[in-house]
């Protein structure tokens, strides 16, 4: 029996390895000749898809950058579609009133009032009025600043809100304008107008009731910048007052829930998942992201969160794929770190990513209810 030396082994190793690999190129190219036509139209497709997405649309963008705005605010995304926002029952929200509040000079917001839930009253229809003198009541006021795309009526929205219900709590929702059923189109400072207005009409009848605020992805850019306006006001007032100062007028919110947040617009563009295709390419930020900027739109809430005062809240889910987790950490890192001995605390609650919450499904979390428990108790 003949003995084969190692390097004869392996010689004949790499001859199979070889014949191998030609029958594989024989086979492609057999394969590529009987479906020429076949393969020829994949190469055109295939051509066609990475032009438009790697040439046609970035040049189309930094061509026409007021695109930009549109793609940040999102309000011509109504999702559900052919919805009548004036009768909130189709949305499946009882005791719940529409309402328009008139911030500006052709800018008309729509609104919903939903009751606490010791105020439901089955089969009842309550008066228009008596939703508004209930508002003194005692009960803790919420007003929901929802995100980008779709309407006040969006099922995540609508299911946080009856949540909110269901812990006694009166809510107040709008559409910024542009959005739903309100007039004008969105700017960073006019979404915020809106809020301010609503803020101030709320906090014209709720009487010592405490009135929080709580925003989600977009609307928590929103959120801050509020909150720091309405902190720096009542600062202001007590510094510039004549002596003997008054009071402070206590106008800031109790406290504020920010939900699936970012810590500025421009690191939440570059990690938006929109933008996977580009990331790489040395023109990004050039053509997708800086004109953001350009157009007045910043959202920088790591900078506004340094005026805020009262008592935080973080929530943020570990999967969230639209708004990254770590931009969620870094705003919580930056109010934590800046915090003065008069302010409120602030609170990070993480969502493991197991429970699937994403972007938009905290309001499933059978924690949640305990957690805004805590934190209303909490805030001053």
């Amino acid at each position: 029996m003949d003995v084969q030396s190692p390097q004869e082994e392996t010689k004949k190793i790499l001859v199979k390895k070889r014949k191998t690999m030609l029958n594989y190129s024989q086979i492609t190219l057999r394969y590529i000749q009987e479906n020429a036509s076949f393969c020829f139209l994949c190469l055109k497709v295939t051509s066609l898809t990475l032009f438009l997405v790697y040439v046609a649309i970035p040049i189309f963008v930094r061509a026409n950058q007021w695109i930009l705005p549109k793609v940040v605010f999102l309000n011509l995304v109504r999702w559900p579609p052919f919805t009548n926002l004036s009768n909130p029952s189709e949305f499946g929200l009882n005791n719940t009133r529409h309402f328009n509040l008139h911030v500006e000079e052709g800018v008309k917001i729509g609104a919903w009032h939903i009751l606490p839930k010791s105020m439901y009253i089955e089969n009842v229809n309550i008066p228009w009025d008596k939703f508004e003198n209930e508002m003194d009541n005692g009960k803790m006021i919420f007003l929901y600043l929802h995100g980008n795309s779709g309407t006040r009526g969006s099922h995540h929205r609508v299911q946080l809100y009856n949540l909110l219900a269901q812990l006694d709590f009166h809510v107040i929702a709008i559409d910024y304008r542009g959005y739903g059923d309100s007039s004008g189109e969105p700017t960073e400072d006019g979404v915020v107008a809106d809020a301010y207005f609503t803020y101030k009409w709320i906090k014209d009848r709720v009487g010592e009731s405490k009135v929080f605020i709580w925003g989600h992805s977009l609307g928590t850019g929103v959120t801050t910048k509020l909150a720091k306006k309405l902190c720096d006001e009542e600062t202001l007032l007590v510094l510039f007052s004549p002596p003997p100062p008054p009071p402070p007028p206590g106008d800031h919110p109790a406290g504020i829930v920010l939900e699936s947040p970012f810590n500025n617009i421009h690191e939440a563009a570059l990690h938006h998942p929109l933008a996977l295709p580009y990331r790489m390419l040395p023109w990004f930020e050039w053509v997708f992201v800086d004109g953001i900027g350009e157009h007045g739109i910043y959202f920088d809430s790591e900078e506004n969160i340094l005026s805020v005062t009262p008592h935080i809240m973080i929530l943020h889910a570990k999967d969230d794929m639209v708004v990254p987790f770590h931009l969620g950490e870094k705003l919580y890192k930056k109010a934590k770190d800046t915090r003065s001995e008069i302010s409120g605390n602030v609170e990070f609650i993480s969502f493991e990513a197991h429970h699937g919450y994403g972007h938009k499904l905290i309001y499933k979390s059978p924690d949640l209810p305990t957690h805004i428990r805590e934190f209303v108790a909490k805030s001053k």
